[in-house]
């Protein structure tokens, strides 16, 4: 399983975090381009592929893919 992340897209709003069942998501501690803390998949070993994140990120800054 990989999970993108645009860090670039990323604006901080932490949906993913707040709907991923498997708590794959956390702020990565790094600002990107727009001045935002983008999120980070600190935990993508416990990705399950459900896409909630990909689907709720209104920025369309995630992808999941499986391998």
């Amino acid at each position: 399983m990989s999970v993108y992340i645009d860090e670039n897209l990323c604006k901080s709003c932490k949906m993913c975090v707040k709907f991923c069942p498997k708590d794959v998501f956390a702020l990565s501690g790094k600002v990107n381009n727009k001045g935002y803390e983008y999120m980070a998949a600190v935990r993508e070993a416990d990705c399950i592929a459900c896409r909630l994140c990909e689907k709720t990120c209104p920025d369309l800054a995630i992808y999941v893919e499986k391998d």
